[in-house]
């Protein structure tokens, strides 16, 4: 699985980082949100409790998907 950041955006008011993600999973059944948890705490250095996953859309007709997270300071 490869993870792309498409934009990325501090927002300091809820002490929180807001990301757009896109995957690549090829050959491979869309992410979990497990899974895509593991992977994101991995590359920030975070606790998977400080993840919040929005949504895990796929993109029809390539094995791409979009999601929407959310990473806590506190």
């Amino acid at each position: 699985m490869e993870i792309k950041i498409i934009q990325e955006k501090n927002n300091p008011l809820l002490k929180r980082k807001e990301l757009l993600l896109e995957i690549d999973h090829s050959n491979k059944a869309t992410p979990s949100r497990e899974e895509l948890a593991n992977e994101i705490s991995k590359m920030f250095n975070v606790e998977k409790e400080k993840i919040v996953i929005d949504y895990i859309l796929s993109i029809r007709g390539c094995s791409k998907s979009k999601a929407k997270v959310k990473i806590y300071e506190k």
